[in-house]
């Protein structure tokens, strides 16, 4: 039988240690490599209740959930935080209307603004020049951009960023709800935060209206498996209901629902295991000091609020080895996958599936490849590319339908682009739709074209779209 997806899947769970998502490692944690998933695999079967109509035990499920997150209501998505995303987009927004968006944002907010035809005013997140870093977005540039842009619906920003920084929600809610504005947080990478002990409080819990959460990214659960929660009486739940059943399957996964049900009783019933076993280990590990690769500290940033200690982010900027190299020196002598590669830095996930074994293992393996390495100061920067001011974008629904065309990168100065150019992972444009492109974009896409999304290569040639 040829099936060569599936011997690389089954090759790959037994051979390598993933620090990346999903947040289940193989199923490691929780019994679930015991559980049969084709038994949970179903359909809105009499008994079984609709997750757009939710009345039985779906709704009941979910109000257990909004219990543990502590949210108003909490609504299972089976196609990612992306559909949460664009729910909330639509259900807060109509065409014609602005919203402040983060320039940091996922690449589904562009996809939610062409659905919902409304114009994004882009703010930007800190630049931390010393750890060449995206850091948070503050409530003074809110505050700013609320100012000029009075009549904007709300705000959409992400919390925590990639990299972990948190941003304070609850000044940002508060310059948000002085404007009646919504404020929708894209936390996919804080789903773990619910687990509490040294990690960052919920913007749940912080004054958002909506929170979209990635379980499958922190949490044991399988991939595509999310939640959004409405947070406050601004959002109507039959319209945000609504605008998800325009953007998501109308088969919704119950393997993924009934997981998502399962690993909630699993933290209520085993905190004090998940604690012990991977949280006190995790901040143990952290505390060891390597020599020319470091475990990066954004000092600025209270751990216990503002940065989340589950993402392991190691700088090799003062190494005589980039990110790249680090990762793969990683993967071939030890079997150990990293979630992201990046120029000077690797980010490692961890999730409540790493225990004190395969932390240690990664510390081993990061301790033997640094006694390899010599000191060297990095000074390339990467992330400097984003642009620290409030400016209205050009409506990318109209970019969208519009016409383009794909032309050399040599003759692209000062062209309007019709497509986001981003670094992937994390999926955050370098260049969003509807900016333009300056000379330092240019040697950016030039250096880093192998690792881009959103531009083509041709013949030696590289080709960005445009408006024409």
């Amino acid at each position: 039988m040829k099936t060569p997806l599936y011997d690389k899947l089954m090759i790959y769970s037994e051979s390598k240690f993933p620090f990346h998502m999903p947040g289940h490692k193989f199923g490691v944690i929780a019994g679930l490599d015991q559980i049969n998933i084709m038994r949970l695999d179903n359909t809105e079967a009499i008994g079984m209740d609709n997750l757009y109509e939710a009345s039985g035990i779906i709704k009941e499920a979910m109000i257990l959930m909004s219990t543990f997150y502590e949210a108003k209501e909490s609504i299972f998505l089976t196609n990612g935080s992306t559909t949460g995303i664009l729910a909330s987009v639509l259900a807060t927004c109509k065409e014609g209307d602005r919203l402040i968006v983060a320039r940091n944002a996922h690449h589904s907010v562009w996809s939610a603004l062409v659905l919902a035809g409304v114009s994004p005013i882009y703010i930007s997140p800190k630049y931390l020049e010393k750890e060449d870093m995206l850091g948070e977005i503050s409530a003074s540039t809110v505050a700013e951009a609320l100012r000029k842009y009075p009549d904007a619906k709300g705000v959409l920003i992400v919390s925590p960023t990639y990299e972990g920084i948190v941003s304070d929600i609850e000044a940002i809610a508060e310059v948000v709800h002085q404007y009646n504005g919504i404020l929708i947080v894209d936390e996919a990478h804080g789903a773990h935060f619910v687990l509490e002990n040294g990690f960052p409080t919920s913007s749940i819990k912080k004054g958002a209206d909506l929170v979209i959460n990635s379980m499958h990214k922190t949490l044991p659960a399988l991939t595509q498996s999310a939640l959004i929660h409405i947070c406050s009486e601004r959002v109507n739940y039959e319209k945000l209901i609504e605008s998800l059943r325009m953007v998501q399957t109308s088969s919704p996964s119950y393997v993924m629902m009934g997981l998502m049900d399962y690993i909630r009783g699993y933290i209520i019933e085993y905190k004090d295991e998940i604690k012990k076993n991977y949280i006190d280990a995790l901040i143990e590990v952290r505390k060891k000091l390597i020599s020319h690769l470091t475990v990066l500290e954004v000092m600025e940033y209270n751990p216990k609020e503002r940065y989340d200690q589950s993402k392991i982010i190691i700088s090799t900027i003062h190494a005589d080895m980039s990110g790249y190299q680090l990762a793969q020196s990683l993967n071939d002598q030890f079997n150990i996958v990293v979630e992201a590669a990046l120029d000077h830095y690797i980010i490692l996930m961890t999730t409540m599936a790493d225990q004190i074994v395969s932390l240690e293992r990664l510390y081993d393996a990061l301790i033997k490849i640094d006694s390899t390495l010599q000191r060297k100061l990095r000074s390339k920067r990467i992330n400097d590319f984003i642009i620290e001011k409030v400016n209205l974008g050009l409506n990318p629904r109209k970019i969208f339908y519009g016409d383009k065309e794909w032309v050399n990168i040599e003759t692209c100065l000062n062209r309007i682009v019709a497509t986001n150019i981003m670094l992937y992972p994390p999926g955050i444009p370098i260049k969003a739709i509807g900016e333009s492109i300056k000379e330092n974009d240019i040697n950016f896409i030039k250096e880093y074209k192998e690792k881009l999304q959103g531009i083509k290569l041709s013949d030696e040639k590289i080709l960005i779209e445009v408006i024409r």
